[in-house]
């Protein structure tokens, strides 16, 4: 990326100085910062687990009722390597039926986990996983239509990583926990008797869920305690809906050296980098000289989104070099990406994201003082914020009728019955992914495949976009445009999913379903 001119420069000095002011968890003591623990196939290439219901305390005094994947929130990080068949042994022990989605994982649609496969309450699930794609930080979660969002809002999700023998060779940090750190960052609210928040009404639905907590695997600001030399930070964007601008507290730069299906070709140097929900990015962070810095989240996306604490620059964690200095390099070159042709096929196939109620979920806000469509000058009037923290709250959840109705793709809302469009299997595909007239944001998500990002509003996407991608952001009445393959069939009993990843979109119609033959 382009350095910062002086004036960006003296601007993120002027942003880190309200730093001072750590936010009101920060008094606590500070605890290490979990690390979800590995989980690899057993002899038999079975990996086993569960989803079961539990509770956390992340309130003093007040207990929160939660799920989690072999624990009481999130779950193991499922390691695989390219070239194994892993069978999931997968048990549902929830009070509600589940569904769990290899987010990212280039699989036949009757074991990738959608919709049209749930776990009923006690049941088992084995679905066999072929692994063949390159090195990557994937996830899982349900997909359960249409309370995908309250599952994961009670803490149902892990990380997926893929390995190979090229990634292997490049000796990139690897020693999980030290110089290797896993990071979901995630955003909660919570009710006064410490449940967390998680009504589906007018106001969640259109703008998605808004927290007032960030979580970095499950906990506040943490401190990790590292390896000196390089680190390597493998960051999830968890959240609902929330986008995050993360940049580090003492300027340092951030070396983005994978996206969402893998490694780049070579790293990219930036200052700052915004996720959106589902989305991963692998960083490499300088840490010879021993000195600590905090990862922070500066204020981004709609005014909604900015309300405190996200209306200033936000710790995040800590991250603290302490240990022994580290084999782990920053490589010149990563990996070997297919030339991208030079004249892509024609586009087969369009999806238009509708929002046909967006006015409805817009206009309370903007009664309420928020200036919707622009970013918020600084912090939020408390008043402003008092009043639309009883939007939020207060307005009663929809009947079901009306949330799946809310929202939809190419003019129609997500039916689980409907048949949906059909892709060529094995063809190289041209797709174009849009939003029409809406200038919300909608990071889009396509099932059984990696694809690239050709254009975006006709330019070329940013460096650390243009390698292997599962979501594709639009925003401001975008269009981004596609090159994608389905190596595997996804038949009409079991088919893939196209949606915008803010999962109380998802939930209210903004999904399509395809099969592939």
């Amino acid at each position: 990326m382009t350095p910062m001119s002086r004036r960006q420069a003296l601007q993120t000095v002027a942003a880190f100085g309200a730093l001072a002011a750590l936010p009101s968890w920060a008094s606590d003591a500070r605890v290490s910062l979990p690390i979800p623990p590995e989980r690899r196939p057993d002899a038999q290439g079975v990996i086993a687990f569960d989803a079961r219901s539990g509770s956390r305390r992340f309130l003093s005094g007040r207990n929160t009722p939660t799920y989690g994947y072999d624990g009481d929130f999130l779950g193991p990080a499922l390691r695989v390597r390219r070239g194994q068949a892993v069978t999931i042994d997968f048990t549902n022990r929830l009070p509600e039926a589940t569904t769990v989605h290899w987010h990212g994982l280039i699989i036949p649609g009757d074991v990738d986990g959608g919709p049209h496969r749930p776990v009923a309450p006690g049941e088992r699930w084995r679905p066999t996983l072929p692994i063949d794609q390159p090195a990557a930080t994937l996830w899982f979660h349900p997909h359960f239509y249409p309370t995908t969002a309250a599952q994961v809002i009670k803490g149902l999700a892990g990380l997926l990583i893929v390995d190979d023998e090229e990634a292997d060779r490049l000796a990139l940090p690897s020693r999980w926990g030290i110089d290797d750190i896993p990071l979901i960052i995630q955003d909660r609210r919570f009710r006064s008797d410490g449940a967390f928040f998680d009504t589906m009404n007018i106001i969640t639905a259109i703008n998605g869920y808004v927290g007032t907590r960030p979580l970095v695997n499950c906990a506040n600001y943490t401190e990790a305690r590292t390896a000196r030399g390089w680190v390597r930070l493998r960051v999830l964007d968890g959240s609902n809906a929330r986008s995050y601008r993360l940049s580090a507290s003492d300027g340092r730069s951030l070396f983005v050296i994978g996206s969402d299906g893998g490694l780049l070709e070579r790293p990219v140097k930036v200052n700052e980098l915004v996720l959106h929900a589902g989305e991963r990015f692998e960083l490499m962070v300088d840490c010879r000289s021993g000195k600590p810095f905090d990862l922070v989240a500066q204020p981004e996306g709609e005014a909604v989104m900015r309300l405190p604490p996200f209306d200033a620059p936000l710790r995040l964690l800590t991250i603290r070099p302490t240990g022994a200095e580290g084999k782990g390099k920053l490589p010149d070159v990563l990996a070997s990406l297919p030339s991208l042709p030079a004249e892509p096929p024609a586009v087969s196939q369009a999806l238009v994201m509708n929002m046909f109620r967006d006015e409805a979920g817009m206009m309370p806000l903007m009664k309420a003082g928020l200036m919707m469509g622009m970013a918020m000058p600084g912090p939020v009037a408390p008043e402003v914020v008092a009043r639309v923290t009883r939007l939020i709250e207060g307005e009663p959840a929809l009947p079901m009728a009306e949330q799946l109705a809310l929202n939809g793709v190419n003019g129609k809302p997500f039916a689980l019955k409907e048949p949906g469009f059909t892709a060529g299997r094995g063809d190289l595909l041209r797709w174009r992914v849009s939003e029409g007239d809406d200038k919300m944001l909608h990071p889009v998500h396509i099932h059984g495949c990696q694809f690239r990002i050709l254009s975006e509003n006709g330019r070329p996407p940013q460096p650390h976009r243009a390698g292997w991608k599962d979501i594709a952001p639009i925003t401001n009445a975008g269009v981004s445009e596609l090159l994608l393959s389905f190596p595997h069939p996804a038949a009409a009993d079991a088919p893939y999913m196209a949606h915008c990843h803010i999962l109380e979109h998802e939930d209210s119609g903004m999904m399509a379903q395809f099969t592939v033959a």
